[in-house]
């Protein structure tokens, strides 16, 4: 499960049992997307109905989709760093197709995603899930190299996920198939995952969910907020 350290799982699938309070931070939006550089502040869309029946419309709000931001245009820190260490990134993240999103480790421990400045070499800075304020700065003992071909976006594949009532990252380990989908996002506070990718055909998205020993996926839930 990628954010808070785990020497079995990736950081961000930590993230999603460790997870901390729910912030999206300042930031101007710009129709439903919007670009985080600072947090602190709690809630996000107004509510979505919890549970969709295959085939049901509801009546809430549009999906937020929001582009993270671990730093400010100056190259500050945009999150309250928890600790510093001293690491290395193997490649770009596995969790986000950006060019400044990387998969780095400090010893034994995983983080995925970290992110890069051009104005802040020599660091990463990986959130504990992008809803908070706070993460761990990893001090470089080697240059950033392989690094991914994407650019911020909201067209790929969220690498985080917010519901009526959980806050769910992207596995970037091994997981489980059930009915053709990945056991894609681990949630924070539910025996909860969600499967596959967020369906977009409709406002507002929705995805599978179901515990990792579920038999058939039937039940859906809103996506309210997609992190990219």
């Amino acid at each position: 499960m990628p954010g808070a350290k785990s020497r079995v799982l990736t950081a961000a699938a930590v993230a999603a049992v460790v997870g901390t309070a729910a912030v999206v931070g300042t930031a101007a939006v710009a129709g439903t997307a919007a670009v985080v550089r600072t947090a602190a502040v709690a809630g996000t869309a107004a509510g979505a109905s919890a549970v969709l029946a295959p085939g049901a419309t509801a009546a809430a709000a549009k999906t937020r989709t929001i582009i993270y931001q671990a730093f400010t245009s100056t190259g500050k820190p945009a999150i309250h760093v928890t600790s510093t260490s001293h690491g290395h990134c193997i490649s770009g993240s596995d969790a986000v197709n950006r060019a400044d999103a990387w998969r780095c480790f400090t010893g034994n421990f995983v983080y995925d995603p970290c992110f890069s400045s051009s104005k802040a070499p020599g660091l990463v800075l990986c959130p504990v899930g992008p809803w908070t304020q706070a993460g761990v700065e990893v001090k470089l003992s080697a240059r950033l190299t392989g690094a991914n071909k994407g650019k911020p976006s909201t067209k790929g594949s969220p690498w985080a996920l917010e519901t009526p009532s959980d806050k769910c990252v992207l596995a970037t380990g091994a997981t489980s198939i059930l009915d053709h989908l990945r056991a894609n996002y681990y949630c924070q506070t539910s025996k909860n995952v969600l499967w596959g990718f967020p369906s977009r055909t409709s406002q507002p998205w929705t995805i599978y969910a179901a515990p990792p020993t579920a038999t058939k996926l039937t039940r859906r839930v809103a996506v309210r907020v997609a992190w990219f």
